[in-house]
């Protein structure tokens, strides 16, 4: 086994854009204007247990995410669902988060904002802000959470293609924010190894003939980083 080196290479993110709002109903409206979103979770407690005065267990709640967000304006559909209304009302986000040579998109769930800061200052525009806190929605395969993040390192370009088609709206749809099922059906669609478990013990493989290879009549071979071999009888597989 080698020794670690340092090469001096790394990965660093900049910048916010293509933010859209997407209100309790109707569709999505893009956020000119918005400036920065802050991440502040909301850690999570922990609450150990004690047997005899030793602790033996340390049991964590889920935490929720959370901030802050900047904008010096905002659409106008924002203000009529959102800014004028008595209770509070739940809105969906999505933006996008850059690196060297990809981008990140992330979804945001059920955001509920508290009142605004404005500070108005002299020779400078007035820039809004709003803290606010998250409802976490059910995930396949996943623990339930309000934020996603699709990385276009992992992700295929055409997966990418096909999940902004459903958050900016194309010639047939509008824009709008997809489930997180919707979300995961997206990137089975688009895998190159499809995986369909068709619930009665058996099920079908999808993909390029250079990962499947039938070695006879019934009996055939996957090559795919996805495949990990648990024993000589035993496999686990997963699209990709």
């Amino acid at each position: 086994m080698s020794r670690l080196t340092w090469d001096g290479s790394r990965i660093s993110e900049w910048g916010i854009d293509r933010v859209v709002f997407y209100p309790p109903v109707g569709p999505g409206q893009a956020w000119n204007g918005f400036s920065a979103l802050r991440e502040a979770p909301i850690e999570s407690l922990y609450r150990p247990r004690y047997v005899d005065g030793m602790k033996i267990q340390n049991r964590r709640s889920e935490g929720q995410f959370a901030g802050v967000i900047e904008a010096f304006t905002y659409p106008n559909v924002f203000y009529d669902e959102i800014l004028v209304q008595t209770r509070p009302r739940s809105f969906g986000l999505s933006y996008r988060t850059g690196a060297d040579d990809y981008y990140k998109i992330h979804l945001v769930y059920n955001v509920v904002i508290s009142p605004s800061e404005v500070s108005h200052q002299q020779e400078d525009s007035d820039r809004f802000s709003w803290a606010f806190t998250t409802t976490p929605v059910q995930v396949p395969f996943a623990r339930s959470t309000a934020h996603l993040i699709v990385d276009g390192m992992v992700g295929y370009s055409w997966m990418l293609a096909d999940l902004e088609d459903v958050l900016y709206g194309n010639a047939s749809e509008p824009p709008r924010l997809p489930t997180p099922q919707e979300v995961w059906e997206i990137v089975e669609q688009a895998s190159l190894l499809l995986v369909v478990d068709h619930g009665d013990g058996t099920f079908s493989v999808i993909g390029p003939d250079s990962a499947i290879t039938m070695l006879d009549a019934t009996t055939f071979q996957i090559d795919w980083p996805s495949v990990i071999i648990l024993n000589p009888d035993e496999y686990q597989i997963s699209s990709l």
